[in-house]
């Protein structure tokens, strides 16, 4: 067993559950993909524990498929929790193809043994989260700032997936856990600003007015 596997991977499974508890208040369409992101990468922490404490051909090869598929769908549910953030809900049937496009690529990498085909998802992924900050710098820094990074993290883990070895792993858990933390911070500041200047909205208006 390899403890110091072991621990990043309880370090992953607790970073996906508190991403889950701190987007409470956010916009029920991006919490809801940033919870599915959560789950998603609740499991590859689970499998990750299981390759630390039981190494072998047969575990280590269920980890990387696990890894792989995960790669490819969690940055893409990412991508649509910062949209409906930032901008609007998108439209189911083209957030149900892209998760369905990216969970295929990942499977596709997973048989193959190519990362490169769970690649391109989170590449286009990380573009349109740095688009999206790039829009909303002006006016929302600190949110952007959070989730500009965490789009860094996941390209660092991406990168970290195509080295071999238990340190090349461990990285890709530990940039995979901040990158989700990132996020959660990213869409909890952004609905406290939305909640402060509602009320402050609210505030302004005449009492005769007010509903």
């Amino acid at each position: 067993m390899n403890p110091l596997a072991m621990a990043f991977s309880i370090v992953l499974a607790c970073s996906a559950i508190l991403a889950a508890m701190l987007v409470g208040r956010a916009r029920p369409a991006s919490r809801d993909y940033l919870r599915f992101a959560a789950a998603l990468y609740l499991s590859q922490a689970l499998c990750s524990a299981l390759v630390a404490f039981a190494p072998g051909t047969v575990t280590l090869g269920f980890g990387m498929a696990v890894t792989q598929v995960v790669s490819a769908l969690a940055p893409v549910a990412l991508g649509f929790a910062l949209f409906a953030t930032f901008e609007h809900p998108p439209a189911a049937w083209i957030a149900g193809l892209a998760l369905v496009l990216a969970c295929c690529a990942g499977i596709l990498a997973a048989a193959l043994g190519n990362p490169l085909l769970s690649l391109a998802p989170m590449s286009v992924s990380a573009l349109a989260m740095f688009a999206l900050c790039f829009r909303r710098w002006p006016s929302e820094k600190r949110s952007t700032s959070h989730a500009f990074l965490s789009a860094c993290c996941l390209i660092g883990a991406a990168a970290a997936s195509f080295a071999a070895g238990e340190s090349a792993r461990i990285a890709v858990t530990l940039f995979s856990a901040t990158a989700l933390l990132g996020f959660a911070l990213a869409l909890a500041r952004r609905s406290g600003v939305a909640i402060a200047n509602e009320r402050d909205l609210r505030a302004a208006m005449p009492i005769g007015e007010n509903r």
